[in-house]
């Protein structure tokens, strides 16, 4: 096996052997198999043990190792993954899981597992992006999403308000998770979070210009600092007293509140609304978090200054004052009449947080 090894010119594997990474017998059973070429390390130990291991391992929120936990049970139920798959097999699993998954459109399911695979090895099994396996799952393609959830951002900032009374009334949650869902869907329409963002805490205030700094990871762009308009450190608090509240918790409750926002359809009522408010373009890229298009957008991309800041939050928030002051629609097919009492006690909280 070593003198083929030596006539192939597989140099990678030999070096491996002397680092550790790999051993002996292990590459000896894969030579047998004929997948040597597949090694990288880790490849022999078995597959759903070392899945559980990772999932278990509390890198992840309570959510995502729940439904894991869920799915890797259907992977198994159907014969997608088993007992006597070592780490080698992946690739075979993710494209059993292709072929299972594809005919009967169910496209996000795989492309989540496929992404939670290539974080494992990653993460877990210490491969590189240039691992053979790494790569092979690579090559297999993400399930093309044709049917996406219709967006609904909310109208006028009466909605947003009507929104949370219906959310403060709701008998069947506790009374202060309550108050944790009203504030989260606050921040998170009058700040251009993403949901994993807020619901991660990946935000404090910024030490230099007193407003929100929210360090996101999506893109270079996502570590930003925004106008901040309110700042609830209540909830930061009681995020680490023990209850998560995390995206999917909240689009259950707006769910069986029959409304027809999702947790997203809030970043995108505040890129909506500051348009509205008059900030500028390039100002509202770098809130968002976004490159933009043309080069024109790459060029004006810079750090905004604490003035620029200050000024652009007068402009949101005169503008949700004023929308405020306005009679809401006569017709409200979802939400219910806009509390007089919240939006004072917010005109009240905005004035004391500026």
């Amino acid at each position: 096996m070593l003198k083929e090894m030596n006539r192939n010119g597989d140099v990678e594997r030999f070096l491996q052997l002397k680092n550790g990474k790999l051993k002996l017998i292990d590459v000896y059973h894969a030579y047998k198999a004929g997948r040597e070429h597949l090694l990288y390390g880790n490849e022999g130990k078995n597959l759903l043990a070392e899945l559980m291991a990772y999932t278990e391992s509390g890198i992840h929120a309570e959510y995502t190792t729940k439904t894991t936990k869920g799915w890797l049970a259907t992977f198994k139920k159907y014969g997608l993954i088993s007992d006597n798959h070592v780490v080698a097999d992946l690739p075979k699993v993710v494209q059993g899981a292709y072929n299972y998954y594809k005919p009967r459109k169910k496209h996000d399911m795989f492309n989540l597992s496929r992404v939670y695979f290539l974080g494992f090895l990653k993460n877990h099994c210490q491969h590189s992006s240039q691992s053979p396996l790494y790569q092979a799952i690579q090559r297999i393609e993400r399930l093309k999403v044709t049917v996406r959830k219709q967006h609904n951002p909310l109208s006028t900032p009466h909605d947003l308000f009507a929104l949370i009374q219906q959310v403060l009334d709701d008998k069947n949650v506790p009374q202060e998770r309550r108050e944790w869902y009203a504030e989260a869907i606050l921040m998170m329409t009058l700040h251009p979070f993403r949901p994993t963002e807020f619901f991660q805490l990946k935000w404090e205030r910024d030490t230099l210009t007193g407003h929100l700094r929210i360090k996101g990871t999506k893109t270079i762009q996502s570590n930003r600092v925004v106008p901040s308009l309110v700042y609830p450190q209540h909830y930061r608090e009681s995020r680490l007293n023990g209850f998560r509240l995390a995206e999917p918790r909240l689009n259950k409750i707006l769910r069986k509140l029959k409304s027809p926002v999702r947790s997203r359809d809030f970043r995108r009522t505040y890129s909506i609304w500051a348009e509205k408010a008059g900030i500028e373009r390039s100002h509202l890229l770098s809130y968002m978090g976004h490159v933009g298009r043309s080069q024109t957008d790459l060029y004006q991309r810079r750090a905004l200054t604490r003035d620029e800041l200050d000024t652009d939050l007068v402009k949101f928030r005169t503008f949700i004052e004023n929308e405020l002051k306005k009679a809401p629609a006569v017709k409200q097919s979802h939400f219910a009449p806009t509390s007089e009492k919240a939006i004072k006690t917010f005109l009240q909280s905005i004035e004391a947080d500026s």
